[in-house]
C-alpha cells in the first residue's frame, strides 16, 4: 500500500514545559516523533495496516547531505577491471592515385584512401578500440584533422601513442580481432605482412592478433570500390 510522506524538523526543545508541549501539539496533529542527538523530526503519513501490525514510514536519514556525500563518494572510487573490451570502427573513401595503407604495409592498389594522415583504416580503428576499451577520447580528438601536425602522418604514430596510454594505465592486449571490408584488391597475399607489422606495433605474439577480410558483395560504395573500412575489438587485461 503506497502513501504520502511528509516531514517536519522542529529545533530540540529547551525545556520540559516547551518539550511536553510540542509533543502534546504533535499527538493532536497525528504526527509521530523521531528524535535525533539535534533536532526533533516529525512526520506525518497515513498508518498501514499489515495483519494486526500498524506500521508508519519513518524518516530515512537525519541529514540528507551525508547521504549525498556518501554516494558521490562511491560514484569517483571506479572500480579497478581486470578486463576490459573496446571496438573500433573506420572508414575511408577511396581515389585514384593515392596510396593504399593497411596495417603500416603499402597495398599495390590503382586508389588510395582519401585521408588527413596516411589514412590506415586498419591501425585507425586499432587506435580507437584500445583507446574505447580504457574509456578515452577517440582518435579524432587526440589527433584531430584540422591540425597541420598530423598532415600525412604515418599511422604508426597514433598506435604507439595508444599502447602507451595501455601500459600506463597497468593493461595489456589479451587479444585482438580484426575485420577489413573492401571489394578489391584482394588481401590475402598481404595479410601476414600486415599481421606481422600488426605484432611488431603492439608488441604482441601473433597467437593473439587475428585478421579477416571480407568483401561486401558489390554492394553500396564498399562494394563499388570506392571505401574501404575496418571492424576491431580488442580486449585488454590488467598487468
Amino acid at each position: 500500500m503506497a502513501a504520502a510522506f511528509s516531514a517536519f524538523v522542529l529545533p530540540k526543545w529547551t525545556d520540559d514545559s516547551s518539550l511536553k508541549s510540542a509533543i502534546s501539539w504533535v499527538h493532536n496533529h497525528q504526527l509521530r516523533p523521531i528524535n535525533f542527538s539535534t533536532h526533533i523530526c516529525v512526520s506525518r503519513a497515513p498508518i498501514l495496516r499489515r495483519g494486526n501490525q500498524f506500521k508508519r514510514p519513518v524518516c530515512q536519514s537525519a541529514n540528507p547531505a551525508v547521504e549525498i556525500k556518501k554516494q558521490s563518494a562511491v560514484a569517483k572510487s571506479a572500480p579497478v577491471l581486470p578486463f576490459r573490451v573496446g571496438h573500433g570502427f573506420d572508414l575511408h573513401r577511396l581515389e585514384p592515385g593515392l596510396p593504399l595503407i593497411i596495417g603500416g604495409i603499402d597495398i599495390p592498389h590503382d586508389r588510395g584512401c582519401d585521408a588527413h594522415s596516411d589514412g590506415d583504416v586498419l591501425l585507425h580503428c586499432v587506435v580507437d578500440a584500445i583507446l574505447g576499451a580504457l574509456g578515452l577520447p577517440d582518435i579524432g580528438q587526440l589527433f584531430p584533422d584540422n591540425d597541420p601536425k598530423w598532415r600525412g602522418a604515418a599511422s604508426s604514430v597514433f598506435l604507439k601513442e595508444a599502447v602507451r596510454l595501455m601500459h600506463e594505465a597497468g593493461y595489456e592486449l589479451g587479444n585482438l580481432d580484426a575485420t577489413l571490408i573492401l571489394q578489391r584488391p584482394k588481401l590475402s597475399p598481404h595479410k601476414e605482412a600486415i599481421r606481422t607489422n600488426l605484432c611488431e606495433l603492439l608488441g604482441s605474439d601473433p597467437s593473439v592478433i587475428n585478421l579477416k577480410a571480407k568483401t561486401h558483395e558489390k554492394v553500396d560504395s564498399l562494394g563499388e570500390n570506392r571505401s574501404i573500412a575496418a571492424h576491431t575489438i580488442v580486449l585488454l587485461m590488467k598487468k
